[in-house]
């Protein structure tokens, strides 16, 4: 009966374990064996991180420093002149065939290759005047004021052939003859003394004296009555004791209102200019340019004129003339007193006399 059950018990735990039981130790071996790696291998995956984006960076490169460069030391006035000849020149020469003779202020003369040559130093810069064999104009040569030693002749317009002379007065001039009026200075009654924030006219010793308190301001004119045409008009002014630069003094004319009308003046360092004032807008006709016929400096006396005809100016310092230029859009007006300082405080010009005459 024992017999019995146990084979009972044998067939059901055959049953229960079911029929892919391994048939001996080795194949169950190679079973977990086969798990436990797969397991293993899992166990030691690492997660893959997202592949982060692109970053721009903005690189900044250094600057490229040029190596330093020594300031070249300015050239001498012979290095400038030679070097102003051959920009003049069609095609430029060795500057040792260039021969400097003379120097005289801001003006100077030499030769080359058979030519001579003058020179005047203009707005700091020199400039050749004349280069040649031949005779030159004497409206190249009489505005910068030349000694006659060095320019005996010249031309005139017409070609013909002109005598420099060093203490006659503009044939021009004298041909005009008497003044039709001459004003010592020894009273206003001619002239309106102007007086504004800045500038004061008064009459003071034979004078009639323009001051004006603060450097830096603009031309400011006091006015004649009545208009005028073609005529001459000359003033004879002295500067203050204290002055330089463009601090300037002159004339203006041709004025059809008291806002308008051109403007001829001279400056404290020997230049003069003439240009033209709409009431709003600067128009230059003549730009400062220097000449050795003003007399530059403080103390200084000079004559400045000027003569007008139609639409043709010409301008005159000490009896000689500067210029010939063309004005057209005034054709008659009030004429008066201009005075402007830029660099000096209280700055002073004494207008000693006045001749007008009516052409």
């Amino acid at each position: 009966m024992k017999t019995r059950w146990m084979i009972i018990f044998l067939v059901l735990l055959l049953t229960l374990t079911g029929c892919d039981t391994p048939a001996d130790d080795n194949d169950i071996s190679t079973s977990v064996a086969a798990t436990l790696v797969s397991m293993d291998e899992t166990e030691m995956v690492e997660p893959v991180d997202p592949i982060p984006p692109t970053a721009t960076i903005d690189v900044i490169e250094e600057p490229t420093l040029s190596p330093p460069t020594e300031t070249p030391a300015p050239l001498t006035d012979e290095e400038a002149i030679k070097a102003a000849m051959n920009e003049t020149l069609d095609s430029p020469v060795d500057e040792s065939t260039i021969i400097v003779s003379e120097i005289a202020g801001d003006l100077a003369r030499g030769g080359l290759q058979g030519a001579y040559f003058i020179a005047a130093k203009d707005g700091g810069e020199w400039i050749i005047i004349y280069a040649g064999q031949a005779t030159p104009y004497c409206n190249l040569v009489n505005p910068y004021g030349f000694p006659v030693e060095w320019v005996a002749q010249c031309l005139a317009d017409d070609d013909s052939l002109v005598q420099r002379t060093e203490a006659d007065v503009d044939a021009e001039i004298a041909s005009l003859g008497p003044p039709t009026w001459t004003d010592s200075m020894d009273s206003a009654g001619r002239w309106y003394l102007l007086s504004t924030d800045n500038v004061t006219f008064k009459m003071e010793d034979g004078s009639l004296v323009m001051e004006v308190q603060e450097g830096g301001g603009y031309d400011e004119w006091g006015m004649t009555a009545g208009a005028v045409t073609d005529f001459y008009l000359e003033i004879t002014a002295t500067m203050g004791d204290q002055c330089s630069g463009i601090d300037r003094y002159g004339l203006i004319f041709r004025a059809p209102d008291l806002s308008q009308g051109y403007i001829f003046e001279f400056s404290c360092d020997g230049r003069f200019r003439l240009y033209k004032w709409d009431g709003e807008n600067y128009t230059g006709i003549q730009d400062w340019k220097s000449s050795a016929l003003i007399l530059s400096g403080p103390d200084q006396e000079n004559r400045l004129g000027v003569m007008t005809d139609g639409s043709e100016v010409k301008l005159f310092a000490n009896g000689k003339l500067l210029g010939e230029y063309s004005i057209e859009d005034y054709s008659d007006g009030r004429f008066g007193l201009v005075v402007g300082s830029t660099n000096t405080d209280n700055f002073k010009v004494m207008i000693d006399s006045v001749s007008f005459w009516d052409l």
